[in-house]
């Protein structure tokens, strides 16, 4: 079936006229064709709605109004709209369950149609068309229809949905699409970092999505291309500094340089962000590991090819203590970049608050130090000057910093919820909170494990979507004692010559280990710099609320500041779904006080 194609996007396309013209069996035998592995339930449900849609839409035969069935989202694995009716103005999505009632998962699978729909359509998006979303529990016996404002969606029983659309066609003005040219347009849904990588690759052109042009990615490309080109034509040393919020582009920017300029190579330190992403390629030069670049070349006995060197998460580089060396990570990528070289780029990319390791929190001063060694220009924002007094010049952009996090669609200002949840900022977190549901974001709080898997098997059904556990490393800590934690159990360590268990997590649908069987949880080592599409977060006894702020319960005698570093994993843990977070907060007394302040900030709770 070639859904790329118009056409084959959908299972029956047209006017209003048409459908009502159209009979039963006529109908079902498309439909049927279209989805061909269709369930019983599947075929009832598609009978259900030709008689409610049937019944409904019979006063409007004269609107010009058209109507398309089962719909295929492109590059969206598979997730189908029911239905879509098409108005001047507007696009309404209807969705039908075969019950009397409706939950959580319900509301979820709407509201991201609607969601989807708007930021990557691209004839919604050029026209500014209006996406609503509907839910019809056909069992529900009423006349009512309401709108749900939180969500900002609607309900209707059968017999209100003639009201409902009632009202909408005496609002219902602009542009008026037909079924063709809407199923003929471009729908480019944001990829994920793994999916980005291939493209890249393949040298296939990225989505051209509205939420990247939007965004300083594109300026930020042209500035490091000019870098590159002035220290090629000069002769001379950079030392380039990207920093954005997690999930804002730093390793799109990174991969997209990597491959697009001759004589550069990506490094990471992250081995799991590594090795996911050599599997899921099955190539491992895109992107290689730090440490074996690093032992490959720190004896600068044999000298890289390369003449640009990505570093990701530049501010979590080691210092001397941790390499165990009379030398920190930033001096020997230094010496490297700089060994039998008449010129270099040294690109950091810098994640904000992402230091989560012991011998990550030397931060930019390192990098100050290193350049000590040569003759070094330094680019970065305005808010790293006074930073690198040893550079030789230090010039700024704004457009070095990636400031609008990508991962959760429209939910842009995410991180801040996040930061000033964990700074303990929280005047402004239940406005923030509302403002995540009002961008559909999903987050909900729940005490109850079970109810958190129901809901994402649910909400994922039938949809090559990726779910799973997230736990704190160290969410047995106690006032700095191991105790029991039942509630979850974290990826094993691999044995030699076997696949990686993270790995397993994010790319092997068949192993126990695959994150969609919310069997185990990856934690902020497995998972930094990728992502799911909807996270469970296991709450831990490492960092709890105590009513007035955050107390952490694991110390280190080798970290300089272990609240910060505390604080700084959860904000990995927290930032890692693209549609959503559900918190999982266990039922323990000692995570009361917790739970309570989740609720305050206005997260609601999960019913299923």
């Amino acid at each position: 079936m070639d859904i790329e194609s118009g056409k084959n996007r959908c299972g029956w396309g047209g006017t209003l006229q048409q459908f009502l013209q159209l009979n039963q069996n006529e109908f079902s035998q498309a439909l049927q064709d279209f989805i061909t592995d269709a369930s019983t339930e599947q075929h009832d449900a598609w009978l259900d709605s030709y008689e409610v849609l049937h019944n409904s839409l019979k006063p409007f035969v004269h609107k010009d109004w058209h109507i398309i069935f089962e719909y295929i989202l492109p590059r969206e694995g598979g997730r189908r709209p029911d239905v879509l009716l098409l108005l001047p103005g507007q696009v309404v999505v209807l969705e039908f369950k075969k019950r009397t009632w409706v939950d959580d998962a319900d509301w979820e699978q709407l509201s991201s149609y609607v969601r989807d729909l708007s930021y990557y359509h691209e004839t919604i998006g050029r026209y500014n068309l209006k996406v609503r979303g509907i839910l019809i529990p056909t069992l529900w016996k009423s006349i009512d229809c309401r709108t749900i404002e939180s969500r900002r969606l609607y309900i209707s029983s059968c017999s209100g949905l003639t009201t409902f659309l009632t009202v909408l066609a005496r609002t219902s003005t602009g542009t008026s699409l037909n079924s063709s040219q809407f199923l003929q347009s471009s729908y480019e849904p944001l990829p994920t970092i793994i999916e980005a990588a291939r493209t890249i690759m393949k040298k296939e052109p990225l989505p051209n999505i509205r939420a990247v042009n939007n965004t300083n990615i594109p300026k930020t490309l042209e500035i490091l291309h000019s870098i590159i080109q002035k220290a090629r034509t000069t002769q001379t040393h950079h030392l380039a500094l990207v920093t954005g919020v997690p999930g804002a582009g730093k390793t799109l920017v990174g991969l997209l340089l990597s491959h697009e300029v001759p004589n550069t190579v990506y490094l990471s330190g992250n081995g799991p962000l590594v090795e996911v992403l050599q599997d899921s390629l099955g190539n491992k030069a895109f992107i290689q590991s730090l440490y074996s670049f690093k032992r490959e070349y720190s004896g600068l006995l044999t000298v890289p090819k390369e003449q640009i060197l990505i570093f990701d998460e530049a501010q979590r580089a080691w210092d001397h203590q941790k390499m165990k060396k009379n030398y920190s990570e930033p001096d020997i990528m230094v010496k490297i970049a700089q060994n039998q070289k008449e010129w270099s780029v040294i690109v950091g990319l810098i994640g904000e608050g992402q230091e989560i390791h012991d011998g990550e929190e030397g931060g930019l001063s390192l990098w100050n130090q290193a350049i000590t060694q040569g003759n070094w220009n330094v680019h970065s924002t305005a808010e790293l000057v006074g930073q690198f007094p040893n550079a030789i010049s230090h010039k700024t952009s704004h457009s070095l910093n990636l400031n609008n996090s990508l991962r959760s669609h429209g939910a842009l200002d995410l991180h801040k919820w996040v930061l000033d949840l964990l700074n303990g900022q929280h005047q402004e977190l239940q406005e923030q909170t509302e403002k995540l549901y009002s961008d559909r974001y999903t987050i909900y709080v729940t005490r109850s494990l079970d109810d958190a898997r129901k809901f994402a098997t649910k909400r994922y059904q039938l949809q090559r979507k990726q779910t799973g556990l997230m736990a704190s490393s160290r969410r047995a800590f106690d006032n700095g004692r191991r105790r029991d934690y039942p509630f979850v159990e974290g990826l094993p360590r691999s044995q030699r010559y076997q696949k990686s268990t993270h790995v397993a997590y994010y790319n092997d649908n068949e192993s126990d280990y695959y994150s969609s069987n919310l069997s185990y949880a990856a934690t902020e080592f497995d998972s930094q710099g990728l992502e799911l599409d909807l996270t469970i977060v296991c709450w831990g006894y490492d960092l709890r609320w105590s009513g007035k702020q955050w107390h952490n319960h694991f110390t280190h005698q080798s970290l300089q500041n272990p609240n910060q570093i505390r604080l700084n994993c959860y904000r990995v843990l927290l930032t890692r779904g693209r549609d959503g977070t559900i918190l999982y907060i266990p039922d323990d007394r000692l995570l009361d006080s917790t739970y309570t302040l989740f609720k305050e900030i206005g997260v609601k709770e999960l019913i299923v």
